[in-house]
């Protein structure tokens, strides 16, 4: 019985959504960077990144995930558990960037990663993003797996035309 509840445990670290979202980072003793996830787990997510990494380097992280009311910051020491550049490309469908595992998650962020992907609808849902500045505009009713882009409320009005 036992083992059966660890590898329930497992597969649901390991199950992963496609989700898009800003993602900053910091190598430690460096400046903020930032690039977008491709997906995510409770255990790590897929960073796009040109910025080299090598293997077991650690960096602080912080992204939000979507939610009714206000979007939820989870922020956490991450791992680079694996990487896929040019020269090494282990997965050549994914973008270049690195596979990321969270060390020190609190609880409440492990809950809500585990609820958020628990719940996450594929088939209705996509990522929609500022054509203009690309901040986050959050997830809408769409195909699985895509971007689509409107504007921003701060872009629409610099675009506006002055009367």
């Amino acid at each position: 019985m036992l083992e059966k509840s660890k590898n329930a445990f497992k597969k649901s670290l390991m199950e992963r959504v496609i989700f898009e979202t800003t993602v900053q980072y910091e190598p430690l003793q460096e400046s903020m960077l930032s690039d977008l996830s491709r997906n995510l787990s409770v255990g790590g997510l897929y960073l796009r990144t040109n910025f080299r990494f090598e293997i077991d380097e650690t960096l602080m992280i912080s992204f939000a995930l979507p939610s009714p009311k206000q979007d939820i910051s989870i922020s956490c020491k991450a791992r680079v558990a694996w990487t896929n550049y040019e020269a090494n490309r282990l997965k050549p469908d994914y973008p270049a960037g690195v596979g990321l595992q969270f060390l020190t998650l609190s609880p409440e962020a492990f809950t809500t990663l585990s609820q958020f992907v628990d719940a996450y609808d594929e088939d209705k849902k996509m990522n929609v993003l500022c054509a203009w500045c690309g901040c986050s505009l959050g997830m809408r009713r769409g195909p699985f797996g895509t971007t689509s882009h409107g504007l921003c409320n701060q872009c629409r009005k610099k675009l506006e035309p002055a009367h």
